[in-house]
């Protein structure tokens, strides 16, 4: 029997039931479930300097793989480094230390601990986990990967899948795919700047951590552990208070005095051991050039690009200003005689003068027979130097854009198919050269070229096209100039993650697709002119993107009088949840019907889908409410 409070009871359960969405898994079974574990970096012998990130990035990508393919519950991070830091800390003394079992610390059921080895032809792997109730072996993996292998993550995913296949975890079809295939660039350069924050705030260099963590997040905006280490440590630094324990103005100072010290030799090892990133690109369609018939010799070319990173000045750049701001914030700096920090430093090191990096690469030419018909040496460069009139500002060098030319190459050794072969960098192995960070190298297609020189871009940010490619004069040119404008997630290898202000005001656009990546839109930035004949405007883009409240402004012409829209995108988005996915503004007949979400396309499956729900609410609702009335009436 059920009473008034049991019938509406049903009624919400049923209700509440209709809306209900299963999560489809990556595993079969269980999962694992009721197994927890605790990932331990594994021990490092015999990395390199600019290499001791590689443990950090090992085991967050096991992080990553068994909280994602699997129901085991992962020790998260955040608890993991606490621990770290007690056992570093002056908490334990050697010996309680060495008696400490981390796992059963954290309180898991098992751990997975091991270590990576340099070996003369790469890298060994050796991971096993451990049941911690008994100290067994449940499952366990050795082998050997290039350092390829190891910074784009295929290794470690691979490791990952056969340790979780060794504990009994059921993957689905999808999730093996996953774990197997390739990972994008952005992740990969993300993950190693997240692992090298991590890395440098567990040796407690604070200030580096900063910068990496910059870094992370600027690569890929859903590593959400760099935004938040990089948020309370800007936000830390920024305050211009230094811990809880400053009792006196001189034990203040002495404080910052050793951050900026910190600042300083951190950019002086930086400059040392890595130096600035650059990129070489090149285009391997070789051209012929002027002809010798005398010696029967030819000249051929191909054509370089050497870019340095943005991502790295944007990082670089916050984490000097922030110590800049903190510094600022103390209201001491005069008058602890370090107001002329950075130009000043505190240190001999003379960390931010400017700094040139200049590359020797030998190119070689090479017919279908693989004979070396041609080699040449590229000299190439740049440079990077502070502004510090005000806040420190990183400037850089301009792309260094040149044509490489192989000299009399003889006609009687040129094929049809000719390659391009790196040699050396700086008379070092080429590959060698990119594993230890001095040169990365690209061949890339024409049509690359053409794709990235579209645009301005500095420091991540899009200022516009190079060119007016929909506009002659001051007039706007209608029909096959109207622009559908689709944004790179990338230019030049660094990820786009704003546009500024103006950057395409007064262009006639018709649909705007940004990456994901992106997550700024300056004043102005699109402030555009639509025709009656263009119906809808269509902007798609991810999830959180800030925006300046005059960001899209559009304006309607052919429609009599010239129609302006209200400018509420911003405000739409953020009541919309900051969702990614398209929204547009349609007219209908010269009249703006305001901001709407999803395509027209995905607004008829909801309508249809709405129609076909609202039909089985109202048929199970007058079901139970009926019945609700009947025991009502019959008083049970």
């Amino acid at each position: 029997m059920m009473g008034r409070k049991q019938v509406l009871g049903v009624v919400v359960s049923v209700l509440l039931g209709l809306t209900s969405v299963a999560q489809a898994q990556n595993w079969t079974g269980d999962g694992g479930k009721g197994m927890s574990i605790t990932i331990l970096t594994p021990k490092p012998t015999g990395l390199a300097e600019n290499q001791n990130h590689l443990p950090a990035l090992v085991q967050g990508e096991f992080v990553r793989s068994f909280s994602d393919y699997s129901a085991i519950s992962v020790l998260d991070w955040e608890r993991l480094d606490e621990i770290y830091l007690n056992l570093m800390s002056d908490m334990y003394d050697d010996k309680a230390r060495e008696g400490l079992d981390l796992g059963n610390l954290a309180q898991t059921t098992h751990i997975l601990g091991g270590s990576i080895t340099k070996t003369p032809e790469g890298y060994s792997l050796q991971m096993h986990i451990t049941q911690n109730s008994d100290k067994t072996t449940i499952a366990s993996f050795i082998g050997n990967f290039t350092y390829w292998d190891i910074s784009n993550l295929t290794g470690i995913r691979r490791v990952a899948l056969e340790l979780l296949q060794k504990v009994g975890v059921t993957l689905s079809a999808k999730a093996q795919q996953e774990l197997t295939g390739a990972v994008t660039e952005n992740q990969i350069l993300g993950r190693a700047a997240q692992a090298r924050g991590i890395t440098a705030q567990r040796q407690g260099t604070e200030i580096a951590a900063l910068s990496y963590y910059f870094q992370a997040a600027t690569f890929d905006s859903t590593l959400t552990l760099a935004g938040k280490r990089s948020s309370v440590l800007n936000a830390n630094i920024i305050s211009g208070n230094i811990g809880a324990n400053v009792s006196n103005d001189i034990q203040w100072r002495k404080e910052w005095v050793t951050r900026l010290k910190e600042t300083e030799v951190f950019f002086d090892n930086f400059n040392r051991i890595e130096s600035m990133p650059y990129t070489l690109f090149y285009v391997p369609d070789v051209k012929q050039g002027a002809i010798n018939y005398e010696n029967e010799t030819v000249t051929m070319s191909i054509e370089t690009y050497l870019y340095n990173s943005s991502v790295w000045t944007i990082s670089i750049e916050r984490a000097l200003q922030a110590v800049w701001d903190g510094l600022n914030a103390t209201k001491r700096k005069d008058t602890w005689q370090l107001g002329n920090w950075p130009q000043q430093g505190v240190t001999e090191l003379k960390a931010f003068e400017r700094r040139s990096q200049e590359f020797a690469v030998v190119f070689e030419l090479l017919n279908n027979q693989n004979n070396v018909i041609g080699a040449q040496t590229l000299q190439a460069g740049g440079f990077w130097e502070l502004n510090w009139s005000g806040r420190p500002v990183v400037n850089i060098s301009a792309p260094d854009r040149k044509t490489l030319n192989f000299q009399s190459v003889s006609v009687n050794d040129i094929s049809d198919n000719m390659t391009i072969r790196v040699v050396s960098v700086n008379e070092e192995d080429a590959e060698i050269a990119a594993i230890s960070g001095v040169l990365q190298i690209r061949a890339i297609s024409k049509s690359y070229v053409i794709e990235n020189d579209r645009f301005k871009f500095a420091k991540g940010e899009i200022q516009g096209f190079t060119d007016r490619p929909n506009t002659k004069g001051s007039k706007f040119d209608r029909g096959e100039r109207m622009i559908a404008l689709v944004i790179p997630s990338t230019v030049w290898g660094d990820p786009v993650v704003s546009i500024g202000d103006g950057a395409f005001k007064d262009i006639h656009i018709v649909s705007i697709i940004l990456p994901n990546n992106c997550t700024y839109i300056g004043s102005e930035a699109f402030r555009s002119r639509a025709y009656s004949d263009a119906s809808t405007i269509n902007i798609t883009m991810g999830a959180n993107v800030k925006m300046a409240r005059d960001a899209f402004s559009i304006q309607y012409v052919d429609c009599g009088a010239t129609q302006q829209t209200d400018n509420n995108l911003p405000y739409f988005y953020h009541k919309n949840g900051m969702n990614a996915g398209t929204y547009h503004f349609p007219v209908v007949n010269c009249t703006a019907l305001g901001w709407r979400y999803g395509t027209h396309e995905e607004e008829a499956v909801k309508m249809k889908s709405n129609k076909k729900g609202n039909l089985m609410f109202q048929i199970i609702g007058w079901t139970v409410l009926i019945g609700g009335l009947i025991l009502l009436k019959s008083g049970k």
